[in-house]
């Protein structure tokens, strides 16, 4: 838009969109791509997580940072598990 010195967007640019509107975008055949890395977890509201993943720049590097949490998130419920377990036996 000239009148706010705006000279439009051009391939390679990167800018923000809001999850309702990607999804607008997706349903008519036009879904920009996108940096799952750089997604908020709400947006799982409007978008199914397996559609982003086809749509992502940064696919590789996100199923690698994925399975990393995923690996922690593990390693912390087996120590939470054994945290509950011996309070338990704590108290008997």
């Amino acid at each position: 838009m000239p009148e706010y010195l705006f000279p439009g967007l051009k391939e390679g640019d990167r800018w923000c969109l809001c999850a309702q509107r990607w999804a607008q975008a997706y349903n008519a055949g036009k879904a920009p791509k996108l940096f799952l890395q750089s997604t908020h977890e709400k947006t799982l509201d409007f978008i199914p997580f397996d559609v982003m993943k086809i749509f992502a720049i940064d696919a590789e590097e996100s199923a690698s940072v994925i399975n990393k949490l995923d690996l922690q998130r593990s390693q912390l419920n087996e120590i939470l598990k054994k945290d509950v377990t011996d309070n338990d036996e704590a108290f008997q």
